[in-house]
Formats: C-alpha cells, structure tokens, sequence
C-alpha cells in the first residue's frame, strides 16, 4: 500500500472514530440518592428517597426529620440505606442492597453495643436490635 493511501485509511479511521464519539449520546446514567436524618433528643428520623442529588437528599431528610437538633446519619447513591436501634443507641449503615445496608448498620451498632453482631450472623432475635426503616433508590442493585 503507498503511503497516499495508508494516509487516506488513517484519516478515515479517525474520522469514523471522531464520529462515534461525537455523536455518541450521553446515557441516562444519573444516580439517585438517599439519606437518613436522625434527633438523638426526641429520637426521631427522616428520609429521603430518590432525589437527583446528595445535597437534596440530605436537604429533604432534614426536612422530614423534622426536630431542631437532626443530623444526617448516613447518605448514600444508587444503593439502600437502614436504621437500626435498640434502647439505647442507633445506628445506620449503607450498601448497595438491603441486606448490605443492613449489614453495615448492625456492624457499626455493635462498635457501642457488642450484642448487636448477632444480628449479622442470623441470631436477630437475641441481638437486642430492631430494625426501624431500610429504603433504596429505585436502582439499587
């Protein structure tokens, strides 16, 4: 092949590939996001569910929540969040499922109330623990 013609095949090729990225859409990728607010004073929560971003979410569940004192416990996209308690702590954890998320808020209950582990190995009953809320995006996995 002369090189006129190498050149010819390399503009071409660039051309195509250009091209293939110009025209190339963007994909409906966005994510959604969640979070949970929470008042150690009058123990109550909030949520948010779907909100097109972290920041909106964590404005929507303060809003739920409702109480002076609330704070954000956990936020989180594409994927699900829970709120664990017992007496006398709560916990929240995130993942990109249920038991994920579940799994995460009985592993940081049980760093202040040990007995909270047995949640995460089948034994929920003794654990001492309850599960309050677990929501998720509409696409979490």
């Amino acid at each position: 092949m002369r090189f006129m013609s190498k050149a010819a095949v390399a503009i071409a090729t660039m051309g195509l590939a250009a091209g293939s990225v110009i025209g190339a859409g963007t994909a409906n990728a966005a994510s959604l996001h969640g979070a949970i607010a929470f008042s150690g004073d009058d123990w109550s929560y909030g949520a948010s569910i779907d909100a097109p971003s972290r920041e909106e979410a964590i404005a929507e569940a303060l809003d739920a929540c409702g109480i002076a004192d609330c704070i954000v416990l956990v936020d989180w996209a594409d994927g699900c969040g829970a709120l664990v308690y017992t007496d006398g702590a709560v916990a929240t954890g995130a993942g990109f499922n249920r038991s994920a998320a579940l799994f995460a808020a009985h592993t940081s209950l049980a760093r202040h109330y040990p007995p909270a582990f047995l949640a995460n190995v089948g034994s929920a009953d003794r654990s001492g623990t309850e599960i309050s809320e677990v929501i998720c995006t509409a696409n979490a996995g």
